[in-house]
């Protein structure tokens, strides 16, 4: 039961500014004054504590990748850590994770000059990239707090700058095209530079395809020690995905040699063969997708056809409108990462 109002002169404020300097019984107060806080009291602000907030969805990458290398005898190199994986394919190199991929390649008219080394530049480029992805799990690092705002082009960047200083220290020449996607929640944030690609596929169908960056052709933007071409000039998508949507990143081996609607059709055919029919009381599922036997599968047939004298190809097509005579497919190092679309199982805010 209520017997006394009281406020201090020196701290508490009714709403309205009325001011309290003693103890006021209700009853010495009158009608007009009683009603007047009640008003105040009922126009303050209330909270629901109890309240739910919807939570943004979050998804996580499952992932896989394959990959040859344009000599066949040159040994593909893979390491993994306890959240990663990183290749070195040739002059290719890539890394996969939870939360991000990247495709590099370096470009290879770097060959025949003295000091090059076009493979030092795509693996160093990724590894750093990887190392600038662990940062926003490090506690003890500034990214740790902003996980929500990773950013591919200042990813892209960071990388290129520690990968410029390594080249430059070993006075190394070369050059490499670049691709790297963040999943943010429902978010993928994508930095691409030149050649290399990305697709999504939801349901059977593009959802999104990147295009190349080409200077002219088959000269694509490139970051290196002699390029005008920066991180900053990387093309930025920020693509909404939903669960089981499937992402191709690749080399120009892979989109060189395929068209996408022959990767369409390989994905469709490994879909399906994952597919549980559908029956009157529910719709067709997809379970157990593998992204490592479908990346498999990819870079299998972009070999197969870069083998090729008769094979009609993207880039053959794209030479003979420039009036040069290319016959077949396209011999160079073949990278393709693979990622599904998961739910995450865990919290997805890491602070909890």
């Amino acid at each position: 039961m209520l017997s006394s109002l009281t406020q201090s002169t020196n701290v508490a404020r009714v709403a309205g500014s009325r001011q309290f300097s003693k103890s006021i019984s209700p009853s010495a107060l009158n009608n007009h004054h009683y009603n007047k806080i009640l008003q105040d009291q009922k126009s303050l602000p209330v909270f629901d504590f109890f309240a739910q907030t919807k939570p943004k969805k979050s998804f996580v990458l499952g992932h896989g990748a394959a990959g040859f290398a344009k000599k066949r005898y040159t040994p593909v190199h893979t390491s993994t850590s306890h959240s990663s994986v990183s290749s070195q394919v040739g002059e290719d190199a890539y890394f996969r994770r939870a939360d991000a991929i990247g495709v590099a390649d370096g470009i290879g008219g770097w060959s025949e000059t003295a000091g090059s080394n076009s493979a030092l530049y795509s693996s160093q480029l990724m590894h750093f990239a990887n190392e600038e992805m662990d940062r926003f799990e490090d506690i003890e690092d500034p990214c740790f707090l902003q996980y929500n705002e990773a950013n591919p082009i200042d990813i892209l960047k960071r990388s290129y700058e520690k990968s410029l200083s390594v080249a430059k220290k070993n006075n190394i020449l070369g050059s490499t095209t670049a691709c790297i996607a963040v999943l943010r929640h429902d978010e993928l944030r994508v930095a691409n530079i030149g050649d290399c690609g990305i697709s999504i596929i939801r349901n059977n169908h593009y959802v999104f395809r990147s295009e190349e960056q080409q200077h002219s052709f088959n000269f694509p933007y490139q970051l290196g020690i002699k390029s005008r071409d920066e991180p900053g000039h990387a093309q930025s998508f920020a693509v909404k995905v939903k669960k089981g949507d499937i992402i191709i990143m690749g080399s120009d081996g892979l989109y060189d040699n395929l068209f996408d609607k022959h990767i369409l059709e390989l994905v469709k055919k490994h879909v399906l063969a994952h597919t549980i029919p559908g029956t009157a009381e529910r719709a067709p599922r997809v379970r157990n997708l593998q992204p490592q036997i479908l990346s498999d599968i990819l870079a299998n047939a972009a070999k197969e056809v870069s083998e090729s004298r008769r094979a009609d190809t993207p880039f053959q097509r794209r030479a003979m409108e420039e009036g040069l005579y290319v016959e077949g497919g396209k011999a160079d190092d073949i990278s393709v990462v693979v990622a599904v679309i998961k739910d995450l199982e865990d919290s997805p805010d890491r602070r909890l």
